[in-house]
């Protein structure tokens, strides 16, 4: 038994909470030890997606040998390889090697993705996929006891997903694949790699926005162009113009000329990791547009600002910042719907 009563409690509760159409898992693998093929691999494997499947009944595994003709077609080289998607030839996710350790709840996470055919990336990177014009692949080397690797490997499996079968994330164990690791160089995970070239190689969790341009760059020939344009315009809001409808940018260089410049603002400190503040960019963009004149709002990512974040004591985000002549008057934190969060910054008018 792979899972726990606990964790196939816990399973459960997410499948049947989120899971909307029948995912189907093909499991390719030969029993006998041959080079890289590792029996014992591929019983944990065998176990590990029939104790899922019998979680959900949305979800379907169809086990296949190493040496079949669609194994060959879709490039599967190693015992054992797992691949998701809705059946109808459209697999965006590939395991290269046991979905074990740290990779269990990525592989669960990309079920979920597949079956409610949502990403969940933010708007800007849906919309930047949606200028791939080429196929692709990213390769992202993990080891089973990286305790960060599956936060990489999400982030491709999302890209991949929501590329609408033009780009294959696939997932490489890099200990079970070693020669494979050694033609890249993996010495440290994660690292991805797409396409295959080595110029393209980082190594690291990478944040969404840096990631979604880097697949971007090696997959569209609008790539150029629509690069251009997004720093033309981040630039444009680095500027404090005004009377701005639209959250100004805040950085470390210009957060006190902003907290000078302006009597009320709002500065929504936040992160491109951080789910929450995904959920409270928009409603800031909405507010922005909406109370132009009396309230001007600022974008603070802490990561990328970390003397401005240590300065305010950031400790958790989303974390907003508010002002008020020339002084910081309060914090508002955590994630909350438009109306209640316009409420408590009208409280520190």
């Amino acid at each position: 038994m792979i899972f726990d009563d606990k964790t196939k409690q816990q399973i459960k509760e997410k499948f049947d909470a989120e899971l909307k159409d029948d995912v189907t898992i093909k499991l390719f693998s030969t029993n006998l030890i041959l080079g890289n093929n590792n029996s014992e691999y591929v019983d944990f494997t065998k176990e590990f997606l029939k104790e899922l499947s019998e979680i959900n009944s949305k979800i379907h595994v169809d086990s296949n040998g190493m040496h079949e003709e669609e194994a060959k077609k879709l490039g599967v080289t190693v015992s054992p390889t797992v691949i998701i998607g809705d059946g109808n030839g459209w697999y965006p996710v590939q395991y290269f090697g046991a979905p074990a350790g740290h990779e269990a709840g990525s592989f669960i996470e990309a079920i979920s993705m597949i079956s409610r055919g949502d990403s969940a990336l933010d708007a800007s990177s849906r919309e930047k996929l949606k200028n791939i014009d080429r196929d692709m692949l990213i390769e992202t080397y993990v080891t089973l006891n990286c305790p960060h690797c599956p936060k990489a490997v999400t982030l491709s499996n999302q890209i991949a997903i929501e590329s609408g079968g033009k780009i294959v994330a696939r997932c490489i164990e890099a200990q079970e694949m070693m020669d494979r690791a050694r033609m890249f160089n993996v010495s440290s995970v994660p690292q991805q790699v797409i396409n295959e070239e080595r110029g393209s190689i980082t190594i690291g969790v990478q944040q969404e926005r840096t990631f979604v341009n880097q697949v971007l760059s090696y997959g569209s020939n609008s790539a150029k162009e629509i690069l251009e344009k997004e720093e033309k315009e981040r630039k444009q809001r680095e500027i404090l113009s005004d009377n701005p409808d639209y959250p100004v940018i805040i950085t470390d260089g210009n957060m006190d000329e902003a907290i000078g410049k302006y009597p009320f603002l709002v500065v929504d400190c936040w992160a491109e990791w951080c789910g929450p503040c995904q959920m409270v960019g928009p409603i800031i963009e909405k507010l922005a547009k909406g109370h132009k004149g009396d309230i001007v709002f600022g974008k603070l990512d802490v990561e990328n600002n970390p003397n401005t974040s240590s300065r305010f004591n950031i400790r958790s985000i989303p974390n907003l910042l508010v002002f008020k002549d020339g002084k910081k008057v309060g914090d508002i934190i955590g994630a909350m719907p438009e109306g209640m969060l316009l409420e408590k910054i009208n409280a520190f008018k």
